[in-house]
């Protein structure tokens, strides 16, 4: 290999290893989300138990692509004591996606969604009924 090669092999590989920590349970959620995506960011979520059931407790922005498809993957801790969910609300306050259906109470570890309006969106997680927990939310890009 030439020097040019080595160097760029080099440089490539935080990209090759898809954004992975040394945190065991972000490396899962990380592979779990398939081979045909791009690792764009975590989000580590750890709350308690909440005293009131409402709105969710951890929120983040994120900016979206328009005609982008996202894959959104969510995983538990094993001692986790309930299930990571998430919603999507657009910036204007209106959920677009979620990971859950609170008419069945099925929920989804993988939810995707493809972005119509290039902006800044809500990413908000809890755990099913306000329980308290330990997971991670993966956003990727699908190829």
């Amino acid at each position: 290999m030439n020097k040019l090669a080595i160097i760029l092999l080099v440089m490539s590989l935080p990209l090759i290893a898809g954004g992975q920590s040394g945190d065991p349970l972000v490396s899962k959620c990380v592979m779990s989300a398939g081979s045909n995506v791009t690792y764009l960011k975590d989000f580590r979520v750890q709350l308690g138990k909440a005293s009131t059931q409402g709105e969710f407790r951890y929120k983040q922005v994120f900016a979206l692509s328009k005609n982008m498809k996202y894959r959104f993957t969510l995983c538990n801790a094993s001692e986790s004591g309930g299930e990571l969910i998430m919603k999507l609300i657009d910036d204007t306050g209106r959920t677009v996606l979620q990971s859950f259906d609170p008419k069945t109470g099925k929920t989804y570890p993988t939810v995707e969604f493809t972005c119509n309006k290039t902006g800044t969106y809500k990413i908000l997680f809890d755990f099913r009924d306000f329980q308290q927990g330990l997971g991670v939310g993966v956003v990727s890009l699908v190829k």
